[in-house]
């Protein structure tokens, strides 16, 4: 049966995050490697701003907070590397995202914050419906995620192919009848969508 809908992960398919800009950030505020991700992403507070009970932004200033209470005032001045640094998108994909858009419509569920929306318009990257999941209140891999938004889409569940390169939401979309599989790479998952029925040129 040909899939009416598909339903994609955004990092790790369309846009890779290399943390240069969190790197850059650190060298410049004298901070050890590998602070900002402990003191943005690995705090309770970034699981807030994920399911919409924090803004990006105000998230963003809790961790400029944390930082200048430990390590100084000097610190805040040498973040803005790493706020602007918003990832890398894939060309190959991107180019491909527009070829299923032709065909069916393209949603894209993301584990983030309100950024999300901000983030794409900055690539230049369309889809038909975005679904960060601070705008759902809740995130993968909790089944609502991918059932809130396929009824947003208008598909059922059983009507639909999702993809992500986290196992653990693989398995958690399968359960709500998403027919869901590993991203592995662009070639794969061109095949694949040939095999639920898309007229996709197959890539070698």
């Amino acid at each position: 049966m040909r899939i009416t809908a598909l339903l994609v992960d955004m990092n790790g398919l369309f846009r890779h995050w290399h943390n240069t800009g969190a790197r850059e950030a650190e060298k410049l505020a004298g901070l050890p490697e590998g602070t900002l991700a402990r003191y943005a992403y690995d705090h309770p507070s970034y699981r807030l701003a994920r399911v919409g009970l924090l803004t990006d932004q105000k998230w963003a200033d809790g961790v400029a907070d944390r930082l200048v209470a430990d390590f100084g005032p000097a610190v805040r001045q040498h973040l803005a590397p790493w706020r602007e640094d918003r990832g890398t998108p894939a060309p190959d994909m991107v180019t491909l995202l527009a070829k299923i858009r032709a065909h069916v419509p393209v949603g894209v569920l993301s584990n983030s914050t309100d950024a999300l929306h901000d983030d794409l318009r900055h690539h230049g990257i369309e889809f038909d419906h975005v679904f960060p999941s601070a705008s759902l209140g809740v995130d993968k891999p909790s089944p609502h995620a991918f059932r809130l938004a396929a009824q947003r889409m208008g598909h059922a569940p059983d009507t639909m192919a999702y993809f992500d390169d986290e196992p653990t939401f693989v398995t958690a979309a399968r359960s709500t009848g998403l027919d869901a599989h590993l991203f592995t790479g662009p070639a794969d998952f061109t095949r694949t969508l040939i095999q639920t029925g898309l007229p996709l040129a197959a890539r070698t």
